[in-house]
């Protein structure tokens, strides 16, 4: 980590840089992901979780395992994480292999994301003609009306979203294709070739909250800090700041940009905001809630919360689009913040649980 951060510092400009420290920060995860999987593997299994118990190695890998596991030649440069024991599985030959017409049936499953990365990339490609990036930075941007800076900064964000979900979808294809994401068969036998999905698309774009949202693109990753930072940081006693912990974890392994900060504590706000709003409205207002989940307001709750989950969305990614603090500030000046007065939710709340008091549940007879 220490080199990485050091490579960041003499290399990085205030783009988003695509040099050797790229494949270096995968690196750097996948080692430190090793060294957690071998210090479990020398523990008891009755210490051990039922996560740790699937990747936790009873002997070091050889230096030639540990070179194949780092510079797997799908997995190297823009890749999700996998597990030492993942890899050896594949290169011991335990991960059985159906043949469909002639052709592994990985090769399928392999080409949909192929076909959906270049989909996504062509979507990008196509809306970033007429929403570039460049248009934040323009004399007309400040004199636009609010609704139509956030609406350029929900459609500017999703774009920027492809582009990188085009890479990961890409790549996660040509680890199916070399048999590395086999997750074994769904109950009417058919294989699975999930095991490291990055992106979930159909959940990306049907789910309601931004726990949802936040789960359904980098999932590898998302599990491997889960599985290596958050929970190890249990003893704290406290999710709270192992969650912010975690979240600052993550923005030092992106980089020293201010935009890497922001982003994660912006994400941190929105998570500490929709679990609290949530259960304020369920303890406090639990008819109102109870109706609004009827079927009769389903369509219309169900745009109302997309709206809003798409303009806070664009909001909160603004710091990863442009990484320096003068130009999201900018930004975020010309849409007045909108984004912190919604996550200002946070400071009111104990001044409303203390003036509201919780509803009565009746009890059933």
């Amino acid at each position: 980590m220490a080199y990485l951060l050091t490579g960041y510092y003499c290399t990085a400009t205030d783009e988003y840089d695509m040099k050797w420290t790229t494949p270096q920060c995968i690196l750097t995860l996948r080692l430190i992901g090793l060294s957690w999987d071998v210090y479990d593997g020398q523990k008891s299994e009755v210490n051990l979780s039922e996560e740790q118990k699937e990747t936790a190695l009873k002997r070091c890998p050889s230096l030639l395992e540990i070179g194949g596991h780092a510079y797997f030649s799908c997995g190297f440069l823009v890749s999700s994480q996998f597990p030492m024991k993942r890899y050896l599985n594949l290169v011991e030959g335990k991960f059985k292999e159906k043949i469909l017409n002639g052709n592994p049936d990985c090769v399928s499953a392999g080409l949909k994301r192929m076909f959906q990365a270049i989909l996504i990339f062509s979507v990008y490609i196509i809306g970033n003609r007429f929403f570039p990036e460049k248009v934040f930075y323009s004399h007309g941007f400040e004199e636009f009306p609010s609704w139509k800076k956030i609406l350029i900064i929900v459609i500017c964000s999703r774009l920027y979203f492809c582009r990188y979900a085009a890479v990961w979808i890409l790549s996660e294809g040509s680890l199916i294709l070399t048999g590395l994401t086999y997750k074994g068969t769904d109950k009417n036998g058919k294989d699975l070739w999930d095991g490291c999905i990055d992106v979930k698309l159909w959940q990306f774009a049907t789910t309601s909250t931004i726990r949802g949202i936040i789960g359904s693109f980098h999932c590898n990753t998302n599990l491997w800090i889960k599985q290596y930072v958050y929970k190890r940081l249990k003893f704290l006693g406290n999710r709270h700041i192992s969650q912010a912990l975690t979240l600052l974890f993550l923005a030092v392994w992106h980089g020293w940009h201010s935009g890497y900060y922001v982003l994660f504590f912006n994400e941190f706000l929105c998570l500490l905001f929709e679990k609290d709003f949530e259960a304020f409205l369920s303890t406090r207002f639990p008819k109102a809630k109870e109706m609004l989940l009827q079927n009769a307001l389903k369509y219309p709750v169900g745009i109302l919360i997309k709206v809003y989950l798409n303009v806070i969305l664009g909001y909160v990614f603004l710091p990863f689009m442009f990484l320096t603090w003068s130009r999201y500030m900018q930004v975020y000046r010309s849409v007045y913040f909108y984004g912190h007065i919604v996550f200002g939710w946070i400071l009111v709340s104990p001044f409303l649980r203390a003036l509201i008091p919780k509803a009565k549940v009746q009890k059933a007879e």
